[in-house]
């Protein structure tokens, strides 16, 4: 799974966690901290999860510049490791948990409904799913399509494992170097492929399918629009057992959003549904102009620092 570089405030990011969550006397998981975890265990009773040991990890990332100054001697030990039983069978009779943290995790699962279902399986009724979820519009996602309601339920009734060749192949004919300020300030981006483009697509793509490899990818690419529209969907088929305490949309100049679930085993597949919040598409799906960027810099210092409801 490829890792974030912080591109803002780590301390603004990691407030509005713990803002979402209240660590404090809870027991909880974060999954992916690698160098950089948003739960500290002098926090919280957190229990670091990865899909691969920390000696694992150090030896991956050796040579990565994604660690940063850290390096390789600042991934946290990881205490569990994810394997095919995912996290309630890694877990085990350490669960149930009060929370569960994924920073730029969702989009890596091929399916992402099945994996959320895994978490409300091991957390407390009432207990909370923190994603913090990237925004295509910013990112090297910019070019592709926002995925739809329909991929995601196929993918969750496929029980996929793997991603779909035709998500292979978008991520590497789409792929593109951003600059994230400049599409904020309402100029259009520039195709710069970071993988060779389409033909160059076809080749890997179809390498990968003959050789039948697992190849890291966004399976998913939202925009906090079209994520709210996808789940409001999933929540009123009753897929998964939680309402949507919180849908914070991408601030100004920044690459993510952040979403805060609560498992409501009680409530109907359309109160949970009614629970997300509805966005407007002009200012959290379309891309921004000047003039809005600047109205949303205002609101955005409004809003910053407000927990959870």
């Amino acid at each position: 799974m490829s890792r974030r570089r912080d591109t803002g405030p780590a301390m603004d990011r990691r407030q509005r966690v713990l803002n979402f969550v209240q660590p404090r006397g809870r027991i909880g998981v974060e999954i992916g901290p690698l160098t950089r975890p948003l739960i500290l265990k002098s926090e919280s009773e957190v229990l670091y999860a990865d899909h691969m040991s920390t000696e694992a990890l150090r030896h991956h990332y050796r040579s990565h510049s994604t660690l940063g100054p850290e390096g390789i001697d600042g991934v946290v030990p990881v205490d569990l490791v994810l394997g095919e039983g995912g996290l309630p069978q890694a877990l085990g009779t350490r669960g149930p948990v009060d929370y569960i943290v994924a920073s730029h995790v969702v989009e890596h699962l091929p399916d992402p409904i099945g994996w959320l279902a895994e978490g409300a399986e091991v957390l407390r009724e009432g207990g909370l799913f923190c994603l913090i979820v990237p925004d295509k519009r910013f990112t090297f996602d910019h070019f592709r399509t926002p995925t739809s309601v329909g991929a995601v339920v196929a993918a969750h009734l496929q029980r996929l494992r793997h991603p779909p060749l035709s998500i292979v192949y978008e991520h590497f004919a789409r792929a593109t170097a951003i600059d994230r300020r400049a599409v904020w300030q309402g100029r259009p981006a520039s195709i710069r492929p970071l993988t060779g483009g389409p033909e160059a697509a076809l080749e890997a793509t179809a390498r990968i399918a003959e050789h039948g490899v697992y190849v890291d990818v966004h399976c998913t690419v939202f925009t906090p629009f079209s994520f709210g529209t996808v789940l409001a969907e999933v929540l009123g088929l009753g897929l998964l057992p939680f309402e949507c305490a919180a849908l914070e949309p991408t601030c100004p100049m920044g690459d993510e959003f952040f979403v805060l679930l609560r498992k409501r085993s009680d409530r109907t597949p359309a109160e949970r549904a009614a629970s997300v919040p509805r966005l407007d598409p002009r200012r959290h799906d379309a891309l921004p102009s000047p003039k809005l960027t600047a109205r949303l810099a205002v609101a955005a210092r409004r809003f910053r620092g407000r927990g959870a409801p």
